[in-house]
């Protein structure tokens, strides 16, 4: 009996110029500034990163076409897209719209969308102990997410590698509570989705597979009374370990995604697991701030970015946390059957499976053996 699971990598699409980019930062501007910029905070840390590939144009589709290559030859199934939809304004859509989907061997990956419905705020870097300068709020209304919906099916739904499962299209929701909250609750939840799953019918496609994505199981209960199918999380990035120099060990990061993945799968939704492969947002704090990082002046105590770092994040490691994650899906058996993989390139947040200079494609390697 073959139980591999179906794997899905995180792809968060900031690495390409957008014009909302140029307008904000200037002409040309994206993250890659922030990576190539970065600095060490102590002895040892591991920064800047060096990406083997440079700083590739994720939305031109020959690099695209790389990446799908490289993705479906070490075992990776779906990229599940960061996608961004502010009342129709949309932002780093062309990683997805001009770079994958046009990338000649794309059918090799199957995709989704994950729904990155936060705010979108400068922290490139983020001020430390004042507000970020919002530029994009986010809002949820009816009328709002069916046009979401019906972009999805101009767009996306009915490509033939995007990918359905448990009968439905796999759609992810980054912050499930406000969606839910901003529609008007769970019974208002599930009517709207009932509606879009409708216009889905009537374009001759699958409903939905409405899927949260949750830190905790305390929300499950009302998420399933809302519509929604599954949850998995979208990274655990602390298991509480790191002492006053900051730092946290892997080894420590990596036993507590067992224990995360038992509590939310008890909950009454499938759970997939998430595996993170590390955690490092330094690139995203101002320079001057000192190490380790004081509390912040009105937001608390190791606020994103400037909190703790994640050392000694090995590809063995990481393929040892993969093959956990592979007998908790043998033992929990979650329909989909499926895990998700924090990331395919949050260069600035330390998860890369992209070859990078120290480790070169050893993740990759990792991650093939585990689920072979």
């Amino acid at each position: 009996m073959n139980d591999r699971p179906e794997v899905v990598a995180i792809y968060c699409p900031l690495w390409h110029n957008y014009d909302h980019a140029s307008s904000w930062k200037g002409e040309g501007w994206c993250e890659w500034e922030l990576l190539k910029s970065a600095i060490p905070r102590f002895d040892g840390h591991y920064q800047p990163l060096q990406p083997e590939w440079g700083t590739f144009d994720e939305s031109d589709p020959a690099w695209a076409d790389r990446e799908v290559v490289l993705a479906a030859d070490h075992g990776i199934d779906v990229m599940l897209f960061d996608w961004y939809w502010y009342n129709g304004v949309r932002i780093m859509e062309e990683a997805l719209e001009r770079g994958f989907l046009g990338a000649p061997n794309r059918k090799r990956v199957k995709f989704a969308l994950m729904w990155a419905n936060h705010d979108w705020a400068d922290y490139f870097p983020a001020p430390f102990g004042k507000d970020w300068n919002s530029w994009l709020p986010m809002r949820h209304s009816k009328r709002d997410f069916l046009r979401v919906i019906d972009y999805g099916i101009e767009r996306y739904f009915r490509e033939p590698n995007y990918w359905t499962t448990g009968g439905g299209l796999f759609f992810s929701v980054f912050v499930p509570a406000k969606f839910v909250e901003e529609l008007g609750g769970p019974v208002a939840s599930r009517e709207i989705l009932a509606e879009a799953d409708r216009r889905l019918e009537r374009a001759g496609l699958p409903p939905l597979h409405m899927n949260a994505m949750v830190g905790n199981s305390d929300p499950v209960s009302e998420l399933k009374d809302a519509g929604f199918h599954s949850t998995t999380s979208y990274n655990f990035i602390s298991s509480g370990t790191a002492g006053p120099d900051f730092i946290e060990r892997y080894e420590d990061l990596a036993a507590m995604h067992p224990v995360k993945w038992r509590e939310i799968a008890a909950a009454p939704l499938p759970y997939l697991p998430v595996v993170t492969m590390g955690w490092d947002v330094t690139p995203r704090c101002e320079k001057h701030i000192p190490w380790p990082f004081p509390d912040q002046p009105g937001r608390g105590p190791r606020s994103y970015p400037y909190g703790p770092v994640v050392v000694g994040n090995t590809p063995e490691l990481f393929g040892k946390l993969c093959g956990a994650a592979r007998q908790h899906l043998r033992e929990f058996a979650p329909v989909p059957n499926a895990v998700l993989v924090n990331a395919w390139n949050e260069w600035t947040e330390g998860c890369y499976l992209l070859p990078e200079k120290r480790y070169g494609d050893g993740f990759l390697k990792a991650l093939r053996g585990a689920f072979s």
